[in-house]
Order: C-alpha cells, then sequence, then structure tokens
C-alpha cells in the first residue's frame, strides 16, 4: 500500500479537497456539498482499491488538516478584523 502511488495520489487529493475550505472566503451549501461529495469520493475510492484501513488513516488525517486549517484561517481572519473593529466602537 504505501509503495502504491495512486495510494498516494487519492490522500494528496483528499487532503487537498479537505483543505479547500479554509482558502474559500465564502462558503455556500453548494459549494459545501460539493466539497464533501468529492471528498466522499476519493475516500471511498482509497477504500474501494486498498481497503478499509488506509481509507480510515486517509479520512482521519485529512479531516483533521481540514479542520485545522479551517480553525487557522478563522483565527487569521479574525485577526485582521480586530483593528477595526477597535476604531468603530469608539465613540468621540
Amino acid at each position: 500500500m504505501l509503495t502504491e502511488p495512486l495510494f498516494w495520489i487519492l490522500t494528496a487529493a483528499s487532503l487537498a479537497t479537505a483543505s479547500a475550505p479554509a482558502l474559500m472566503r465564502s462558503i455556500s451549501k453548494t459549494k459545501a456539498i460539493a466539497i464533501t461529495a468529492i471528498w466522499a469520493i476519493l475516500t471511498g475510492s482509497s477504500a474501494f482499491f486498498f481497503g478499509l484501513l488506509p481509507a480510515l488513516a486517509t479520512a482521519l488525517v485529512s479531516l483533521l488538516l481540514g479542520l485545522l486549517l479551517f480553525a487557522l484561517s478563522l483565527v487569521i481572519s479574525g485577526i485582521k478584523s480586530m483593528p477595526n473593529q477597535r476604531f468603530e466602537d469608539r465613540k468621540p
């Protein structure tokens, strides 16, 4: 399994797909459904070709990376908007 290029291609594609929401400014329902469907197809393909354990590993790693990047993007956007909120709340 670890020497199969297809496994690594599917894993990289799954990681990229799970990371996509963190790179978008806004996420509509259609985009979220499409991203979820693509991720599920990639993970399902990994399960079909290599079995349940590699698919679970791919799913777990990609979901953890996606959640980490999403949380990081929320923190960064919050830091960027903090100076604006500080000056908007002032009353003369």
